[in-house]
């Protein structure tokens, strides 16, 4: 059987047209969602680069940052005592009531789980002349230590006191003092 010119060309392009959908279904369509899909994950990965450049930006500013407040952090470090050898605050007090004139004894307290902050608590008790009692509590109150005076007591010696061998290379207008200290530890 012989086909008519006109149904071979309608049958021609049935066929034409019937490869041509397989071909945008088979081949077409996924070569685009494959393009879509690669876009997408650029475009994600682009953002995440963005991200990256960002945080390194930050991370190289507070790098900066750090460098120019290194020293005043590591000034912070000096305010506190060390709660488990207080050594230096101890000298430190020592050296201080020895350019003060002053004699001094240093206790230390039991702690007080109270506290907000951690902290060490001295009892101190000093014999010399007033001034000197002042310059002392002055330059403690000008430390570089984060310190709180309490308790507070001072009394003039008495001819009596003067006369014991605690007391023996004192004037009598020298006072006797007893104070707590409170510093505040690492």
């Amino acid at each position: 059987m012989k086909l008519k010119p006109e149904r071979k060309i309608y049958l021609s392009l049935i066929i034409f047209g019937i490869i041509t959908i397989l071909l945008i279904i088979l081949i077409i369509h996924p070569l685009f969602k494959g393009i879509q899909k690669n876009s997408e994950e650029f475009i994600s990965q682009k953002k995440k680069l963005i991200l990256l450049q960002e945080e390194m930006k930050s991370l190289k500013e507070t790098e900066v940052l750090y460098k120019t407040y290194q020293t005043n952090i590591d000034k912070i470090d000096d305010l506190f005592a060390d709660p488990e050898v207080p050594i230096e605050f101890i000298e430190f007090l020592e050296k201080n009531a020895e350019k003060s004139q002053l004699s001094i004894k240093i206790s230390l307290m039991a702690r007080k789980e109270t506290e907000p902050w951690p902290s060490l608590f001295f009892q101190i008790s000093t014999v010399g002349s007033f001034p000197n009692l002042l310059k002392f509590l002055e330059k403690l109150e000008a430390s570089s230590y984060l310190i709180e005076i309490s308790d507070l007591n001072v009394k003039r010696l008495t001819e009596k006191e003067l006369q014991s061998d605690e007391f023996r290379t004192f004037s009598l207008g020298d006072v006797y003092t007893m104070f707590l200290i409170k510093v505040l530890t690492k």
